[in-house]
Formats: C-alpha cells, structure tokens, sequence
C-alpha cells in the first residue's frame, strides 16, 4: 500500500477520505473522538483512549465495538509510519434531517495518520506561558469528561491568541481553573499535587488519567481532584500541563497574571513520564 508521508485515512476500514453528508457527526456533532500519539509503531495508551472513547459512546448513544476499534487502529498502524499521531472518529451514521437517532444507524469509524508536530525540546525545561482566555466553559454536567466533536468552546477561546503562547488557560462560569484549549492543568501546592475537577465541564484527557491513576501514585506523590478558584491557582508553587500527544510541560507564566517556578516536583514526574515513554523527551 502506498503511503502518504502526510495524510492517511481509512473509513470502515477502506482507505477514503470523504464522508456523507448525511452523517450525524457533521451535522450535529453527534460522535466522538480520540489523538494517539504513535511511537515506535505503537499506539501509546491506547487501553486509556479506547476506555474514554467507550464511556463517551455510552453518555451519547452511540453504538462502538471495542473489536472494531482495536482492528481499524492496527489497520492504520501497519500502513502509517512508526512515528506519529492517529486520529479517530466515531460518530452515530447516517440519518434523515432530525436531532431523533434511531440507534439501529451503522456506526461510521474514521481514523487517519498525522505526521507528529515537532516541539522545541526546550520548551520542557525552560517552561511556556499560557494566555489567559477570556472565553468561559457553560457547564454541561452530563457531558463532561468526554471527547465529543462540539470543540466550539476550544476553538473560541484559541481565537483569543496567535503564536505568542504555547496554549490558552480556560475557566468556568464561576471562574474555577478547568483546563487549556488542548491540555490538563496540574497544580503543586505544599507539597501535594492537585488538578482541576471535571464534573461539570472540561475534558478528562488521557495523560491526565494515567497520571492521576498510575504515574503520580506510583512516583510516591499525593495527588487530589479539586475545585480550583483562579486565586488559588495563581498561588501555586508550580504548574504543568500535559496531554497524550505531547507529555508534560512547565508553566512558567500565564499572560500578566503570574509566574511560576519550572520546579524540581514537576522535573521528577516528567522524568518519570519520560523512562516509561520515550516519546515525550
């Protein structure tokens, strides 16, 4: 098969890059989706983007087959390059004009291969600055947490900016710290790890779960889910962001707001991060 070093697209399993009209995804946003960073011709927490992919299918009544999903994204990674960014789909299929969903639709399975963005390696050790978004997140209790296709929160708020920051800080409604455009927030204060808490809003990314579950437990930190109002955000003795297709990087500053140290707390976890996947230095 030939491959195109730039773009590579299969759906249902046939290699096409167009998509009907009529499907529920474009019209409504009624899918979901995930970005998996490829590393030496693996799928890297791949178990945490097929776990999050099927509680989503669940909240949104969509119908996803756990096989499926394993034999399109092995499909992708033999045909693609060992090294860089699988992106799929999923959305309820086709229907007539109408929010209804008749459930029996066929689920429609896209996944495509990116090429992976390359990031300065200093920005790990030297930190970024985030804009402070004006933007604010509506609450949406029941969707929160998932990966579904309405991104128009994300992409209003990355309105806000060009190039002049690495990514956006975006609050509430009651001006709680949540998240940034495309990454989690991590938090130390006294010695204790923190991350914003996503039950009204937000996006539970990947990287955030495993560190939450697995790496930070594991590395001999405490770590808690909280609500986290901007001023105590702003007090923080460091902050990191970090989602499954980059790792982990310092904050150093969020627009005019405040400064922070590239810490020794953070240092530790992204080294640990790093011995366990090599993709992220």
């Amino acid at each position: 098969m030939n491959v195109d070093s730039k773009f590579l697209s299969f759906i249902n399993g046939i290699q096409e890059n167009k998509i009907s009209i009529a499907d529920r995804g474009l019209a409504y946003g009624h899918g979901l989706f995930e970005t998996i960073r490829v590393s030496k011709g693996a799928a890297t927490l791949l178990e945490y983007h097929i776990l999050r992919l099927l509680r989503g299918a669940k909240i949104i009544g969509v119908t996803v087959d756990k096989k499926l999903i394993e034999k399109y994204i092995n499909q992708l990674l033999e045909a693609s390059p060992e090294e860089g960014i699988i992106k799929i789909i999923v959305t309820a299929g086709s229907s007539q004009r109408g929010y209804f969903h008749d459930k029996k639709n066929d689920t429609y399975y896209l996944t495509q291969w990116f090429p992976a963005v390359i990031i300065e390696p200093s920005l790990r050790k030297k930190g970024i600055a985030l804009k402070y978004c004006k933007h604010r997140l509506p609450h949406s209790p029941i969707l929160a947490g998932i990966k579904h296709l309405n991104r128009l929160d994300q992409i209003i708020a990355r309105s806000e900016w060009s190039e002049e920051f690495h990514d956006g800080l975006v609050l509430d409604l009651d001006d709680n710290v949540i998240e940034c455009t495309s990454s989690n927030i991590f938090v130390y204060k006294n010695g204790v790890w923190m991350t914003p808490q996503i039950n009204r809003c937000g996006v539970s990314g990947v990287m955030r779960e495993y560190l939450i579950n697995n790496l930070i437990p594991d590395a001999g930190s405490h770590i808690m889910e909280v609500n986290l109002p901007l001023e105590v955000f702003l007090s923080s003795d460091e902050v990191f962001i970090c989602n499954s297709v980059n790792g982990i990087f310092p904050v150093v500053s969020v627009e005019n707001l405040c400064e922070f140290s590239s810490g020794l707390a953070t240092k530790k976890i992204n080294e640990v991060l790093c011995k366990k996947f090599s993709c992220y230095q």
